[in-house]
């Protein structure tokens, strides 16, 4: 990411760069294990997240391109909760009527099964920003307020917009 931010900062044009916070659509990783039963086992279990919609990107995009006074800036977003996955199980059984459980993925056990979908250095990456602490997605920002003129959306509303995806 740092490489393309440089090139879109160097390139001589209008630029506007979003870094949003973990977004809520990754919780579809954790369907193959929904299809299977009620328990969700996933790495980090201790690292918050203020998760972010992909929609209120959108729309901080859709903000930056179409009024002025965006060139130049750099936008970090957030969702409006700081939430653990477990907090993130709970809130989708919830909202599913669902008795879901979470079981924290031990460090060893995480880095095998990333390492069965990634290359190392994404691996290493992960567990870098996770377990030394290299990146914290925990803050919970008002960009998305200040720039698209609306709150961010909370987990449940997006688990609530998704839900048939789940079930």
């Amino acid at each position: 990411m740092a490489r393309s931010e440089q090139a879109a900062q160097g390139s001589g044009l209008a630029w506007t760069i979003l870094r949003p916070a973990a977004f809520m659509s990754n919780t579809f990783r954790w369907l193959p294990q929904l299809r299977s039963g009620d328990l969700v086992r996933a790495p980090f279990a201790q690292v918050r997240a203020a998760v972010t919609d992909p929609a209120d990107i959108a729309a901080v995009a859709a903000a930056a391109l179409t009024t002025p006074g965006h060139e130049g800036r750099v936008y970090e977003l957030s969702g409006p909760q700081s939430l653990t996955p477990a907090d993130q199980v709970a809130i989708l059984g919830g909202v599913l009527g669902r008795d879901l459980r979470f079981e924290a993925q031990t460090d060893k056990d995480a880095r095998a099964e990333m390492s069965k979908t990634m290359p190392a250095r994404y691996v290493d990456a992960f567990f870098d920003f996770y377990v030394g602490g290299t990146l914290d997605e925990s803050k919970v920002l008002p960009t998305v307020e200040d720039i698209a003129d609306r709150p961010a959306r909370p987990f449940a509303d997006w688990v609530t917009a998704h839900a048939g995806a789940f079930r």
